[in-house]
C-alpha cells in the first residue's frame, strides 16, 4: 500500500512539496499490456476487467490538472474528495460507464482511507562530534548513567504519588457514583409504575377507540353496500333501458337507410331511363334527318347507271335494302317521325313518296329488280296502314 509524507512539527513545512501520488494511488494509469495511459476507469463486467475504451482529450487534461493540485494537499483533506468528484464522471467512457461515477468515487475513497503516514525524519541540529575530538572518560559516562537514573527514580515516585491520589480520588468518585446510582434506580422504578400506569389507562382507552371504530366502520360498510346495490339497480336499468333505445334507433336508422337506398336506386333507374330514351330520341331524330336528306339525294342524282337497291332511301333503321321488312317499316316511323309533327300529314307524303308510279317515274331507265318491286310494294302497303291508323280507323296505331 502506498503512504504519504508526514511532517509532524510544522503545518507549513509541505507547503510547496508533493505529499503523495494521486495518479499511483488512485490507479488513475491503465497499466495493461500495451496500454500505459489514462483510458477509461470503469469496470467492464463482460470482460472482467478494466475498460480501455479512450476518453475525450480535454477530460485527460482536466483530470491530470486535478491530480496535480490535490498532490500538495493531505489525503484526508475534505477538498481532496470534493476534487475527486468532480473528475469521477470525466474520466469514465461516454458510450457505456458514465453509470459507475459513484462506485468509482467510493473505490478511490476507500484507497484514501488506507493510506499509511510515511514520517520524514529530519536532520538533528545539534552538532556531530567531530572525529577528533576526544571520547568522554569512563568517570563521566558513570555521572551521567547515575543522574540518569536518579531521574528516572524521581519520576517514578512522582508517579506512584499521583497513582495514590488518583486512587483516593477514584474511591470518593465511586461512592458518590453508587449513591447517585441509587437515587437514579429509586427513580427509575417510580416512573416506571407510573409509565406502567400511563401505558395501561393508553391500552384501556385504544381498545375503547378501536371498538368504537370498528363499529363505525361495520355500520359504513353496510351503508356502502346498500349505496352500491343501488348504485347497481338503476345501473341495470340504465342500460337496459339504453339498449332498448338503441335498438329502436338502429332499427329505425336501417329503414330509413332501405327507405333511401330503395329511393335513391329508383331515382337512379329513372334518370338511367330518362338518359336512353333521350339518347335513342337523339338518334332516331338523327335517322329521321339522314332519312329525309337520302330523299333528297336521290331524287336529284338518279340515273341509267343507279343500282335502285343502294340508291332509294329505304325506311329502316340502318337504311339498307337488307334489313327492309315490315315490322322494321313500323318501326322506324313509329320512332323516328318527330314528336311534335303530324303523323297523318307525315303519313300522306310518304304514301306519295312510295306510291308505286311516284318511285317507277323516279327511276325510269334504271334497271328495277324483282327484289326492289317487291321491297316497294309492301313499304307502300305499310305506309298506307299507317297513313289509315294516324286517321283513327285503327286502335292499334303503332301497336
Amino acid at each position: 500500500m502506498d503512504g504519504y509524507t508526514f511532517f509532524p512539527d510544522d503545518a507549513n513545512v509541505a507547503a510547496g512539496k508533493k505529499l503523495w501520488n494521486p495518479s499511483k494511488t488512485l490507479g488513475i494509469i491503465n497499466t495493461d499490456p500495451g496500454y500505459q495511459c489514462i483510458t477509461c476507469i470503469g469496470y467492464a463486467p463482460s470482460q472482467g476487467r478494466r475498460c480501455r475504451n479512450p476518453i475525450r482529450r480535454d477530460n485527460r487534461k482536466f483530470i491530470m490538472e486535478t491530480l496535480e493540485e490535490i498532490a500538495y494537499l493531505h489525503p484526508h483533506n475534505p477538498a481532496v474528495l470534493s476534487q475527486l468528484r468532480t473528475i469521477a464522471g470525466p474520466a469514465l467512457c461516454v458510450r457505456y460507464h458514465q453509470n459507475q461515477a459513484e462506485r468509482v468515487l467510493m473505490e478511490w475513497q476507500r484507497k484514501l482511507q488506507q493510506l499509511k503516514p510515511v514520517k520524514e525524519e529530519r536532520r538533528s541540529t545539534k552538532p556531530t562530534r567531530s572525529r577528533h575530538e576526544p571520547e568522554p572518560s569512563q568517570d563521566e559516562r558513570i555521572k551521567d548513567l547515575q543522574k540518569q537514573l536518579q531521574e528516572m527514580m524521581n519520576l517514578l515516585a512522582q508517579l506512584k504519588g499521583e497513582t495514590n491520589n488518583q486512587q483516593h480520588q477514584d474511591e470518593r468518585y465511586e461512592r458518590r457514583d453508587k449513591k447517585k446510582e441509587e437515587v437514579e434506580r429509586d427513580s427509575r422504578k417510580e416512573k416506571e409504575r407510573l409509565e406502567k400506569e400511563r401505558l395501561e389507562k393508553e391500552r384501556l382507552e385504544q381498545e375503547r377507540l378501536e371498538q368504537e371504530r370498528l363499529e363505525q366502520e361495520r355500520l359504513e360498510r353496510e351503508r356502502l353496500k346498500k349505496e352500491r346495490l343501488e348504485k347497481e339497480r338503476l345501473e341495470k336499468e340504465r342500460l337496459e333501458k339504453e339498449r332498448r333505445e338503441k335498438e329502436r334507433l338502429d332499427k329505425e336508422r336501417a329503414a330509413k337507410q332501405r327507405r333511401e337506398q330503395e329511393e335513391k336506386r329508383r331515382c337512379e333507374r329513372e334518370r338511367q331511363q330518362r338518359e336512353r330514351e333521350q339518347k335513342e330520341r337523339q338518334e332516331w331524330d338523327q335517322l329521321w334527318t339522314n332519312y329525309q336528306d337520302r330523299w333528297v339525294h336521290f331524287k336529284a342524282s338518279v340515273s341509267n347507271e343507279t343500282n335502285v337497291l343502294d340508291a332509294i332511301p329505304w325506311p329502316v333503321k340502318t337504311g339498307s335494302y337488307r334489313n327492309a321488312k315490315a315490322s322494321e317499316v313500323k318501326a322506324f316511323f313509329k320512332n323516328a317521325v318527330p314528336r311534335d309533327a303530324s303523323m297523318s300529314k307525315l303519313m300522306r307524303k310518304e304514301c306519295q313518296k312510295w306510291h308505286p308510279d311516284i318511285i317507277y317515274r323516279l327511276l325510269r331507265g334504271c334497271e328495277v329488280t324483282p327484289v326492289a318491286q317487291l321491297l316497294i310494294d309492301m313499304i307502300c302497303r305499310v305506309v298506307t296502314e299507317l297513313l289509315d291508323n294516324s286517321a283513327g280507323k285503327s286502335a292499334n296505331f303503332l301497336g
